[in-house]
């Protein structure tokens, strides 16, 4: 935790603004246990608000966590939207899937399991107002690839872990952080948060 900051203050803020439920307290658990990068509770109340922000009807994620983004962002997202959620592992599958029929929305989950080089081609140009990258730090260049294609005008693309330490991937890390900064069409913020959380929207 940042040095500068009350952990008293935290907690309370905490309590207010990133509240989770017994199904989301369940979800972190299963997560944690399982490894790869839970984020925190502030990180998913930002998702909510992005989701919320962009008035999100579809949104994708690459990479699940537990399923733990995914119920974050449906809580921001308009009542029938529907979030795609691909993800390569079997286990960390299985426990999204798992949290999301514990949460009763699995009507608004598309939930795949499969390679998302594999799976991102195949879904609409245009069609979704966020993207959630996480996962794999290598890939994150080739996700950065068609996260712009998917991506609506004025749609938020958020990706987590741009700035690890000590990632084995950090020249794909350095490479996707630079083509965000340098694309035109996008206007980027990176924040030292989660491993580094990077915000960009696509222009209208």
């Amino acid at each position: 935790m940042d040095p500068s900051v009350d952990a008293d203050v935290l907690a309370q803020a905490r309590r207010l603004t990133a509240p989770e439920d017994d199904v989301l307290a369940a979800a972190r658990a299963r997560a944690e246990q399982a490894g790869g990068g839970t984020p925190s509770p502030e990180v998913g109340s930002f998702l909510r608000w992005a989701a919320a922000t962009v008035g999100a009807r579809s949104v994708v994620e690459i990479g699940a966590a537990g399923g733990l983004t995914g119920l974050w962002l449906l809580q921001g997202m308009e009542d029938r939207g529907v979030l795609t959620s691909v993800e390569h592992d079997p286990h960390h599958h299985g426990l999204a899937t798992t949290a999301y029929a514990e949460a009763g929305v699995t009507e608004r989950v598309r939930s795949i399991l499969g390679d998302p080089g594999t799976v991102l081609p195949r879904l609409s140009d245009d069609g979704y107002q966020l993207c959630l990258v996480q996962g794999r730090p290598a890939d994150y260049p080739l996700y950065l690839e068609h996260a712009l294609r998917l991506l609506a005008p004025g749609g938020l693309l958020v990706a987590r872990g741009v700035l690890a330490s000590g990632a084995s991937a950090a020249d794909a890390l350095a490479a996707f952080t630079e083509e965000l900064a340098t694309d035109e069409r996008l206007l980027t913020s990176v924040l030292p948060i989660d491993g580094g959380l990077a915000v960009a929207s696509l222009r209208a």
